[in-house]
């Protein structure tokens, strides 16, 4: 605007080229121009005027206001400016707020509202030299005020009416009023959609009214197309719209000299249904603002107009059925209205519920509700529920007038009319209590002859309770037990096939000693025996995670066995890791297997050093401890006291993750082939059956320490041997002692037949209990050994030893078995066990011993 303003030719107007400016317009002028508001100057005695470019917006297409006295920019509101610009003139500001201006600046003459505000300028010396005008376009607020005004007074005022002639009619007077139209009306089409029909209208002055039936067609085919879509139809002067033809635009001329009218249809079902029209004598300019107010007064009007029918029709419908339910007295019968309000109430209803019609006439319907019912909204979701599937079925107690209750069986239907349309309620009521009473006298039977199940029922729900905590604190313990149950289950079959592996590979290993044999056959036979010895260190390690093993335990100084394993831990740590020890004075003795723990703190010591950085310390420790506090997880002790031996390192930490799976079989965070992941798993196995636990205190990055608590002994302590001498194995005595061998396992006999057999022993096979004593009643006391595997089918070792020694009580039994139920052999000494796989040493010193004892 700074530029037009400059390219303007001021001379010829009353202020003169700007050169000839006084300082004060400069000044003026130029604070005008960098204004972001809406601002024009009037300068001189002519106010010749200029404007910034927020300013020209307000002027819509007014001629070129730029060098015009102001009093002709605004023509149309002189009225209301000539006041303020005197008032400027003499020195006092003025203001209007929301001032209404009929403006032509679109082409169309249109009300716009304004904060109009109109200031003295001064010149050098002080006086008033022109004026300056701030103005500021409110006509969207005052519109939408004005809009939301009439939508809330359209709404009150149809609200109540019944009548839909009178919905009609209010709703045209008011929409006339508030657009100042001439004529509006409400019209209806028939059911051909051919002819609309205008009950009520509204009109201005000497307007003839529109009521009557008329033909759609008539306002020609391109505005009934237009109709037929539901889009509103503006017309502006039916002359100079290209959509109507001269005989259309004559039918809306001569409806009383209509020449504009704006018309919003109502297409509803998909067919034109109805439609709202205002319409004015002179042409007329019609706005989006004007459409929307026509609009939301059409579907206020059609809404209206329906409940006002619908509720005509259900008082009709309300009053046949009350000549009809007036005579039926078994049933409480009742109409609800659409917001639940009764209007129509029988005889039988109120012989059931003791109020009469006059009383709840026009009140909720859930005066028969019990409170609670009526707090959970269940009225109103009946009403729902049987508008929505046809029906709603109840049984339930409900309240009579004087406050009693009593069991009723309800049915809700809807009432709706031919068009299908929902107009309300049917209610049927049925008294049920006394079949009620004497169902609840039934349960109540039942229930007193069913009291001793009942508290049996609760006895075990109880014991389930309790069961299902104990389950809650172990379960993490049980996915542990059932791969216990499960190795325990195969360490039976897996040792036989170990036990035949080796006895055949001794068997082998002697037929191969000779001259001329390939001493690579020897050396693959030393594989295989290698081989089969990891199996079974395998399968003990597995019995020692399942607690299957058998154990040894007695009192023992575990700071000794700490410190007879120096030497052996510190070449195992293989000089990368640096051992200490730390072993408490006055150590309390342990009950635990010597020669199983050495292998817990070999294990914990192996898996310390791989978890530590090179030039890191491991830690073994001992020490008494008593423990007072429940344990917190499956693994560790209950409360006692414990010896307790620790192995710390300074490495990386476990996760929780990881600590959480720590225990488990064959988990580990190892590489492949780094670990076989059974060396915590046997720690917890080895720790729990012992009667301690085991705690894991770590943190990741900064280290762990496993901590195996064994229970204290009592009396002094057994001092642990360095070594276990091995049993020299006898020569057979020159008589061919004969031996009964019994194992359900063909394989095994076998092998071990023939190993008794070539150390001169005659050895007679059984391959089940029922067997052997068979061979026992046969043969009497030509037998001198029994030799037999404990797990058999049918009679294990324990049974078959009962039955052998109630015909021989002084016969030696030896039980060979790789899974022993260790509380029937509790009583059994080590020496009359051979646990499987066996070497041959050890079967043939253990037999060799038992003999012997039964020479001696």
């Amino acid at each position: 605007m700074g530029a037009r303003i400059c390219a303007f030719d001021w001379a010829a107007t009353p202020l003169g080229p700007i050169a000839s400016w006084p300082g004060a317009l400069r000044s003026f002028a130029a604070m005008m121009l960098e204004s972001e508001l809406p601002i024009a100057l009037g300068w001189g005695p002519e106010l010749t005027c200029l404007y910034n470019d927020a300013y020209r917006p307000l002027l819509g297409g007014k001629p070129e206001a730029l060098g015009r006295p102001f009093q002709d920019v605004w023509p149309e509101a002189r009225r209301l400016t000539e006041p303020m610009v005197e008032q400027a003139r003499h020195g006092k500001p003025s203001c209007l707020r929301d001032a209404c201006v009929l403006l032509e600046r679109h082409g169309y003459p249109e009300r716009a509202y304004f904060d109009y505000w109109i200031g003295p300028l001064r010149d050098g010396d002080g006086s008033v030299a022109g004026l300056i005008n701030q103005a500021v376009e409110t006509t969207e607020r005052v519109l939408a005020e004005r809009r939301q005004r009439f939508r809330s007074r359209l709404g009150d005022a149809l609200r109540n009416l019944t009548d839909p002639r009178e919905v009609m009619a209010e709703a045209a007077r008011r929409l006339g009023r508030h657009l100042r139209a001439d004529r509006v009306g409400y019209a209806e089409l028939d059911d051909t959609g051919e002819y609309f029909t205008v009950e009520r209208d509204w009109v201005r002055g000497d307007m003839p009214t529109g009521v009557g039936r008329h033909r759609l067609s008539e306002f020609g085919p391109r505005l009934v197309a237009e109709a037929l879509t539901g889009r509103t139809l503006r017309v502006s002067d039916p002359f100079e719209d290209g959509r109507i033809d001269s005989d259309a635009a004559r039918t809306h001329h001569s409806l009383g000299g209509l020449r504009a009218s704006l018309t919003v249809p109502l297409v509803k079902g998909g067919r034109l249904a109805a439609f709202l029209s205002v319409q004015q004598r002179t042409p007329r300019h019609w706005t989006d603002e004007d459409e929307a107010i026509v609009r939301e007064a059409a579907e206020r009007t059609w809404a209206a107009v329906e409940r006002a029918r619908a509720e005509t029709a259900l008082r009709a419908t309300s009053e046949r059925l009350k000549l009809i339910l007036e005579c039926t007295t078994g049933y409480g019968i009742l109409t609800l209205d659409l917001e639940g309000r009764i209007t129509l109430w029988n005889p039988g209803a109120e012989q059931l519920l003791g109020w009469c019609e006059e009383e709840v006439l026009g009140k909720p319907a859930d005066i028969f509700y019990t409170p609670e019912e009526r707090a959970q909204g269940i009225p109103r979701q009946e009403m729902k529920r049987a508008a929505e599937s046809g029906r709603a079925v109840d049984d339930r107690m409900h309240v009579r007038k004087d406050g009693s209750r009593f069991f009723a069986s309800g049915l809700m239907m809807p009432l709706r009319n031919g068009g299908g349309r929902l107009l309300g309620y049917l209610k049927v009521l049925r008294d049920r209590t006394l079949e009620h009473q004497a169902q609840e006298a039934l349960e109540r039977g039942v229930a007193e002859r069913t009291a001793e199940l009942a508290a049996t029922n609760r006895q075990l729900l109880a014991q389930i309770e309790e069961r299902e905590r104990v389950e809650a604190t172990l379960r993490q313990m049980q996915r542990l037990e059932a791969v216990g149950q499960l190795t325990s289950g195969v360490a039976h079959d897996f040792n036989n096939l170990l036990t035949v592996i080796s006895g055949n590979i001794g068997i082998l290993e002697r037929a191969l000693n000779g001259p001329g044999i390939d001493p690579r056959l020897r050396q693959r036979l030393g594989y295989m025996k290698e081989a089969a010895a990891r199996g079974a260190k395998l399968t003990t390690q597995l019995l020692a995670f399942s607690r299957r093993q058998r154990l040894e335990a007695k009192a023992v100084d575990l700071n000794g066995i700490v410190a007879g394993m120096r030497d052996l831990l510190q070449s195992s740590m293989g000089g990368s890791v640096q051992l200490s020890m730390k072993l408490q004075h006055g150590l309390w003795p342990a009950l635990v297997d010597p020669t199983q723990i050495e292998l817990v703190i070999l294990n914990l010591a192996i898996n310390a050093r791989d978890a530590s950085p090179v030039g890191g310390e491991l830690i073994v420790e001992t020490a008494n401890v008593a423990l007072r506090e429940p344990a917190r997880r499956p693994e560790e002790p209950g409360p006692g006291d414990y010896v307790m031996v620790a192995v710390t390192d300074h490495g990386s930490g476990m996760t929780p993750e990881v600590l959480a799976r720590a225990f488990e079989p064959f988990f580990t965070t190892k590489e492949v082939g780094k670990g076989s992941g059974l060396g915590l798993a046997q720690v917890y196995g080895f720790a729990k059956q012992s009667g301690g636990g085991v705690r894991i205190e770590t943190r990741l990055g900064e280290g762990t320490s496993v901590k195996v608590y064994l229970p204290r002994a009592d009396g002094s302590a057994d001092k642990a041997e360095e070594a276990v001498a091995s049993a020299a194995r006898r020569e057979p005595e020159p008589a061919r002692r004969r031996i009964l061998l019994v194992d359900d396992d063909a394989d095994v006999r076998e092998v071990t037949a023939a190993i008794l057999a070539e150390q001169g022993y005659q050895v007679v096979e059984a391959g089940s209990g029922g067997a052997a004593l068979d061979v026992l009643e046969r043969e009497g006391r030509a037998i001198d050994l029994m030799l037999m595997d404990y797990a058999m089918p049918g009679m294990n070792g324990s049974e078959v030893a009962r039955e052998a020694h109630a015909k021989r009580p002084a016969l030696p039994v030896l039980f060979i078995t790789g899974y022993a139920d260790f509380a029937t052999l509790r009583e059994v000494g080590d020496e009359r066990i051979i646990s499987k796989p066996f070497s041959e040493e050890d079967l043939l010193a253990k037999v060799q011993a038992a003999l012997d004892v039964d020479v001696a």
